[in-house]
């Protein structure tokens, strides 16, 4: 965050050169299945409605058991009017996909050479999910070098948790397949 507000300053005289290579926005993410902790630089469009967004992600082994490195690319889409509450503005329904990729040789794109074609349902390395959620936000006031400054949660699942839940309904709950994400979001 402190590199975003730091090169919006150095850049504000010159827009055009801002506007084309910084991203609007910068994410800080806790949870939310695509790491420990993650960082995202991303762009929305001028109405607000859509975002995109690029995370890096971190497990520490403390908690993961094993260091987990992953990017991920998210869509997000907010298909509902924004609600204006005195000096904040309300995103009630955010909806969004996502492609999470893991690095590391645990993981596997195909079937790792000792198993035959199709041993394992899904790649490790790649999965693709889908989150709902929300936001909140100041109404634009501007402060410092920011424009916003938004908190905004998300229910994240994978296609391999799901494809899990619905042929093991009586072992899994909906718990085990949703996670919460947790996050701020800071607009230049």
């Amino acid at each position: 965050m402190l590199l975003g507000i730091t090169l919006n300053s150095n850049l504000q005289a010159n827009d055009t050169l801002r506007n084309k290579f910084l991203p609007d926005h910068i994410k800080v993410q806790f949870a939310g299945g695509i790491g420990f902790a993650s960082v995202a630089g991303g762009y929305e469009t001028k109405n607000e409605k859509f975002e995109a967004d690029i995370f890096y992600g971190y497990v520490p082994k403390k908690i993961g058991g094993v260091t987990i490195h992953s990017l991920s690319g998210k869509l997000t889409a907010y298909p509902l009017p924004n609600l204006k509450i005195k000096n904040w503005n309300v995103k009630p329904l955010s909806v969004g996909v996502l492609l999470n990729y893991s690095f590391g040789k645990q993981y596997f794109l195909f079937d790792p050479e000792p198993y035959p074609f199709n041993y394992y349902r899904f790649p490790t390395a790649l999965h693709s999910g889908f989150f709902v959620g929300g936001a909140i936000g100041n109404n634009g006031r501007k402060i410092s070098n920011l424009k916003k400054l938004s908190l905004y949660y998300e229910l994240v699942t994978y296609d391999v948790l799901l494809s899990s839940y619905f042929t093991n309904t009586k072992s899994l709950s909906l718990s085990d397949v949703f996670s919460l994400g947790l996050g701020i979001k800071t607009k230049f």
